[in-house]
């Protein structure tokens, strides 16, 4: 599970980074402050937030154009009265409670509401309705680079997909040639299985079942672009 710590207390950092090497389950990054936190969530997909700052939950902040996990929590000094929870807020911790405890509360919370649920399911579903392979490793590679590139508001630079091919090894601790390979075989094995006539009608006349597959980056662009388009017709 990855979780992200936004603290500048120095021995509260160094105690939540033991208790997740203790636990072996979690993946735990440090930032000391917001907009290292939003830098960070713009790059990389965490499951959970945990904050010192609670501007963290300002609206303004909120809607900037970031991977928000699925739950976010404070961790305070004093308890907050319950009118004045943020709605955004999943849950409350104290610094006082122990980092192990507050570690293993937070995997097996209940999930709430999927801040990313629906751009995941019109992603899937854009990729199966082409015939990527589920079971293939690229699916998931397409899937998070696709997502990328729309949170990112990228869709047309082709430096991103560098970008992409980085984030991505890093998350999977793999190396950027194997998260490339797996998009390309992905996308290969799409092409023999799809039908022609989806093809045609997702990518135009630009390509034909018959001829070589678009790259990487064309089949991205062009699946952000879609996606992108019938999100906005909503």
């Amino acid at each position: 599970m990855r979780i992200l710590l936004l603290s500048d207390n120095r021995e509260t950092a160094k105690a939540y980074r033991s208790a997740a090497d203790e636990k072996g389950v979690f993946r735990l990054g440090v930032v000391k402050n917001l907009p290292q936190a939003l830098e960070c969530l713009f790059r990389v997909p965490f499951d959970a937030l945990l904050s010192e700052d609670g501007a963290i939950l300002h609206p303004a902040v909120l809607k900037r154009p970031v991977l928000w996990p699925n739950n976010l929590f404070l961790l305070l000094k004093t308890p907050l009265r319950c009118d004045r929870i943020p709605d955004a807020l999943t849950y409350c911790f104290l610094r006082e409670n122990d980092p192990g405890d507050v570690l293993s509360l937070i995997e097996n919370f209940p999930k709430g509401q999927n801040r990313r649920n629906d751009t995941e399911v019109r992603i899937s579903r854009f990729l199966q309705r082409i015939g990527v392979p589920v079971s293939l490793y690229g699916f998931d590679y397409l899937k998070e680079g696709i997502r990328l590139l729309l949170m990112q508001n990228r869709i047309t630079d082709i430096r991103a997909v560098n970008d992409i091919y980085e984030i991505l090894a890093e998350e999977m601790m793999v190396g950027p040639s194997v998260v490339e390979h797996a998009m390309r075989h992905a996308i290969n094995a799409a092409w023999m299985r799809a039908d022609p006539h989806t093809l045609e009608s997702v990518f135009g006349y630009t390509v034909d079942a018959n001829r070589a597959t678009p790259s990487n980056a064309a089949f991205m662009f062009r699946a952000a672009d879609c996606i992108a388009i019938t999100t906005g017709e909503e």
